[in-house]
């Protein structure tokens, strides 16, 4: 086979660099990686609240502060990587969400759950911000969407790999109670292996020398919202801020809400909620097939429209079928909207110099919606009804997201120019 052939037979894939692929290596496990380690809370929540004696209020509350922790870390993640380059920065969250986890795998007491927890937020929220500039910079504009949502696949697969390790555990201890939760944790402890072979493997983008001397001579709030900047920073941090509360308010409580108002079972509603992940999968697979056709705006706007109908009918179904049914659309198109949240963010802010800082705050600053919505819902799950207000709340955010989305620019194909 010639050379010529050969690039027709691999298509698209040919056009990425060497460079792209192992940008999308880092990014893309790492953030599966964190992914495990977010999910993993609501999947244990119930056990904290039976082996900590925890309201439901008091285990919102602990996601809020992870939720939080996350925001931090994410906004001075991308200060630091666009200070001392974008792998470094990935390495080192990688590293601090790693060891945190192992050490909430073995706390004796309340206090150093919710320490680790919260620790190993900081290095999760700065993890998506290295990882998603790393390979919207280094993916050519064309395909820049498929590398963006190939990265985000890491979101159901993380998901899916913390269903099928609580499924085991369970299996084996019987329960996620009396300690079983631990083995979760420990589990992710394991990336601090990743991150050294990422260090060892991966390059800096060319464009990182230039920037990074740049940003060390200007005052980065001056580059951050001067150039045009400030507009379309505050669209993108609107609509990542419903897009957040939409899914930590649906999934940080679904497993709990399964067997609270709906009356599964533990083992049966980790079945649902992979069920759930499933349709997670294949919505970023369709996302990844589209975007770069149909263009940011359109496919946003039809995943909405997708989650907002499946999720509506997950809070009122009665019919576990139908459930089961909606379950799957509720994963793809909540789920499959982070497709596309990191080359849309980084498209959005193609003039800036500190685009790394301005990732940060659009996509962790919009974790702001992600740390109120378990409150919100836990503080309402005093009963099944309220418990059902409380997870209906997020189809208010649908309709706030679509409406953003609907006066944002579209932005297929734009050339990043820093």
């Amino acid at each position: 086979m010639t050379a010529t052939q050969q690039t027709r037979r691999l298509g698209w894939l040919s056009e990425v660099s060497p460079e792209g692929w192992r940008a999308l290596r880092a990014g893309g496990i790492g953030w599966l990686f964190e992914v495990y380690d977010v999910f993993i809370l609501s999947l244990t929540i119930p056990a904290f609240i039976h082996d900590f004696g925890l309201t439901s209020a008091g285990a919102g509350l602990l996601a809020t502060a992870a939720a939080a922790a996350q925001i931090i870390g994410g906004i001075v993640g991308g200060r630091l990587a666009d200070r001392y380059g974008r792998v470094n920065a990935l390495v080192g969250a990688v590293l601090v969400y790693a060891v945190f986890t192992g050490i909430t795998a073995i706390a004796p007491a309340l206090w150093l759950v919710v320490a680790g927890r919260v620790l190993a937020g900081t290095g999760m929220g700065a993890q998506w911000t290295a990882g998603a500039a790393l390979v919207a910079e280094t993916w050519p504009a064309k395909h820049r969407g498929k590398g963006g949502a190939l990265m985000q696949a890491g979101l159901p697969l993380g998901s899916l790999l913390a269903v099928g390790v609580a499924y085991v555990v369970t299996s084996l201890h019987g329960t996620l109670n009396d300690g079983g939760w631990r083995w979760l944790y420990a589990v992710g402890a394991l990336p601090i292996l990743f991150a050294i072979y990422v260090a060892r493997t991966t390059r800096e983008p060319q464009a990182s020398a230039t920037r990074t001397e740049v940003v060390k001579e200007n005052r980065s709030l001056r580059l951050l919202f001067g150039g045009g900047n400030a507009k379309p920073l505050l669209i993108a941090l609107g609509f990542v801020f419903f897009v957040q509360y939409i899914y930590w308010a649906v999934f940080t409580f679904a497993p709990t809400f399964l067997e609270k108002v709906k009356g599964i079972e533990e083992l049966d509603s980790l079945s649902f909620v992979l069920t759930q992940q499933l349709g997670s999968l294949i919505g970023f697979v369709v996302f990844a097939l589209v975007v770069d056709r149909w263009g940011r705006r359109r496919t946003f706007g039809l995943y909405l429209v997708i989650g907002a109908v499946a999720l509506a009918f997950f809070v009122t179904t009665s019919s576990t079928g139908v459930l089961l049914v909606v379950n799957f659309f509720t994963g793809l198109g909540i789920t499959g909207l982070f497709a596309g949240l990191g080359p849309w963010s980084a498209e959005m802010m193609h003039r800036s110099r500190v685009r790394g800082l301005a990732m940060g705050i659009i996509y962790n600053g919009g974790r702001v919606g992600g740390a109120i919505a378990p409150y919100v819902v836990g503080a309402l799950a005093t009963s099944v009804r309220g418990f059902q207000i409380g997870m209906a709340t997020a189809v208010a955010a649908f309709v706030c997201a679509f409406v953003v989305m609907a006066i944002s620019q579209e932005t297929k194909g734009r050339v990043l120019d820093a």
